[in-house]
């Protein structure tokens, strides 16, 4: 039993519960929980919250924990501010992906359509951050139209673009792309022994998760997309809930993916633990499996590697997109 509650008495009492609770609950529930030495670091934790003198130093030794842990997918909320393990990447690598990533934020929810050459339909997948109910299905309906609008015209097959999604809620992504996916399961989540724990399904147009519904669309049975060709583009920004949706086309028939891998650790599934009014965790607790049961514990890799080549505001000029649309004319 850990009890370290008589360390740095100033610091703990502006903490909401127990820090034995939390960090018990890291070291019972991290899905990289058997990758670490935990004698070491609970020696390290104690140390470094024995140091606090402040609540943000205490906040920093549950961020030493998730360093140590390599988990860079968990965040604790407290008061309205959230903390994590971020790597740090080299100057070079920063370059590239600070303004990638600051696009990506940029067009959070902004879905974007057009027709490319060859009958290609093109569609954008941003990242999406909806949580109520009403958003999360207006989302997702406005997701599928962007789809389904297709389904008039002599389309040869899709590219769905998630190098700029940064992840946000899955539900109405998998919702959205559900013509493309078609009705049957799609992915799993797996424990920390690789054991299945809960199915990911789409079921007459909605995303179903461990048998519950996560979203309540009512569409009319459209044109059935489960096996037309589909490209997915992916790069190194692609992550989280995007991470997801990648791998719910893996394995999918007809289908290829291009690019980049997604950013590395963070093909988990996350929870949302409340520990107190003003203390959450967005944890990481399981990995995603795609429907052949293949494991995705880093990333999620193309069959097709391009290094850089985007143009987001010139698609033809897109080295990823070209490479898209050169794969199409095999069918």
């Amino acid at each position: 039993m850990l009890l370290w509650m008589a360390a740095a008495p100033v610091a703990l009492a502006q903490f909401p519960v127990s820090t034995d609770s939390i960090y018990i609950f890291i070291r019972s529930n991290s899905i990289h929980r058997n990758k670490v030495n935990w004698p070491l670091i609970d020696l390290a934790f104690q140390n470094q919250l024995e140091d606090a003198a402040s609540l943000k130093d205490t906040m920093r030794s549950f961020v030493s924990v998730l360093a140590a842990l390599h988990d860079v997918h968990s965040q604790v909320y407290l008061n309205n501010e959230y903390y994590g393990h971020y790597p740090p990447f080299d100057d070079s690598t920063l370059a590239r992906l600070k303004p990638l990533n600051d696009k990506a934020s940029s067009l959070t929810n902004q879905i974007f359509t057009t027709m490319l050459p060859g009958s290609i339909a093109y569609i954008r997948v941003p990242s999406t951050q909806v949580y109520d109910k009403q958003q999360i299905n207006a989302y997702a309906k406005s997701l599928f139209d962007s789809v389904d609008q297709y389904s008039t015209k002599r389309i040869k097959g899709f590219i769905i673009d998630l190098r700029l999604n940064g992840g946000g809620n899955v539900y109405p992504m998998l919702t959205g792309l559900s013509a493309l996916l078609g009705d049957n399961t799609i992915a799993y989540e797996t424990d920390i022994a690789d054991n299945v724990t809960r199915k990911w399904e789409i079921r007459q147009s909605n995303f179903m998760i461990g048998g519950y519904q996560a979203t309540q669309l009512k569409v009319k049975p459209g044109k059935g997309y489960s096996i037309i060709p589909v490209a997915l583009l992916t790069g190194p920004v692609t992550k989280s809930s995007g991470s997801m949706t990648a791998i719910a086309f893996k394995q999918r028939p007809n289908s290829i993916f291009i690019g980049e891998p997604t950013a590395d650790g963070y093909t988990t599934s996350n929870g949302y633990f409340q520990f107190a009014p003003n203390l959450v965790m967005n944890f990481a607790t399981h990995f995603v499996a795609d429907r052949k049961m293949n494991i995705y514990k880093t990333t999620v890799d193309p069959d097709i590697r391009i290094h850089r080549g985007d143009n987001f505001e010139n698609l033809l000029q897109d080295e990823k997109i070209q490479a898209a649309l050169r794969w199409f004319k095999q069918y």
